[in-house]
């Protein structure tokens, strides 16, 4: 594996593995978790399973990164020698963390910073980060990979359930998931997120969680047959579930990498336990 000469940052609704991070050495902007005894950082100093376990007694809220945290990313990453950097961030339109990389790019110095939307979240933003990553590490120039990123997000996306839309609507993220209050708590939507303003729709709407699981695994593979394709399997609180779908997705045609994710509690404050997803990338 070829040493990075270009930072890679992204915030952490990527939900890219652990051991992946640390291996390519990526730079994750932590998420601000808020809870009634204080702040904490997403994936830093609480983990999903701590916020689950609270709701829904407590249902905390989330904000974006802040201006000071980016800045003191951009000095860290200019004290380990990098004159250059590319930022995958989640959809502008579900969070202001693009916003305000760009805005921090504008004023650091001695470090190109450039950023990119990827109109996605969770693993769905992480395989793109992961693209980004490969191509460092073969050699692509920044302007190679972020031409790239910005014309691969097209081929990448994810789709989710949870079995109460409870939390997505109390905080205010249900975006364009149709239906009256009273007609979502009787349906189980498959979300999605579209491409004029990467914000949430509804793909589907079945009668129980577990037909929801189905719809989005059969969806899967419809949309990625005779392709190679980069495939993840998330969950928040719902371990056992994505143990399944991950083993039938594993012996998919054309499937050349497969991870298993656990779900951010960035994320996870605004779907409450039970979370479910699988996200794709076909493969140029």
């Amino acid at each position: 594996m070829t040493k990075n000469t270009i930072a890679i940052i992204t915030d952490s609704s990527c939900d890219i593995p652990r051991d992946y991070i640390l291996q390519h050495h990526i730079f994750v902007l932590p998420l601000q978790v808020n809870m009634p005894e204080g702040q904490f950082f997403d994936g830093v100093d609480i983990t999903p399973d701590e916020v689950y376990s609270r709701m829904p007694k407590v249902i905390p809220s989330t904000s974006q990164p802040s201006p000071g945290h980016v800045q003191q990313l951009f000095e860290r990453i200019k004290e380990e020698g990098y004159q250059e950097a590319i930022a995958v961030c989640m959809s502008s339109g579900l969070s202001g963390t693009y916003s305000v990389i760009c805005m921090c790019a504008k004023e650091v110095e001695g470090l190109v910073v450039q950023a990119v939307d990827s109109h996605r979240l969770s693993m769905a933003l992480g395989l793109l980060v992961m693209q980004a990553v490969e191509m460092s590490e073969k050699g692509h120039s920044s302007r190679e990979i972020v031409a790239s990123l910005n014309d691969g997000w097209k081929q990448t996306n994810a789709f989710f359930c949870m079995p109460s839309l409870m939390y997505l609507i109390k905080g205010g993220r249900i975006g364009l998931v149709e239906g009256t209050i009273g007609t979502l708590l009787r349906i189980v939507p498959v979300i999605s997120i579209n491409n004029e303003e990467g914000r949430y729709y509804t793909y589907a709407k079945m009668r129980s969680y577990s037909l929801a699981i189905k719809k989005i695994e059969e969806t899967v593979r419809t949309l990625v047959k005779n392709k190679m394709v980069n495939v993840a399997v998330m969950h928040g609180g719902a371990l056992e579930q994505a143990k399944k779908v991950y083993a039938s997705l594993a012996t998919m045609e054309g499937l050349r990498n497969i991870y298993m994710s656990q779900i951010s509690p960035a994320l996870g404050v605004h779907t409450g336990p039970g979370l479910f997803g699988v996200a794709y990338k076909v493969v140029d």
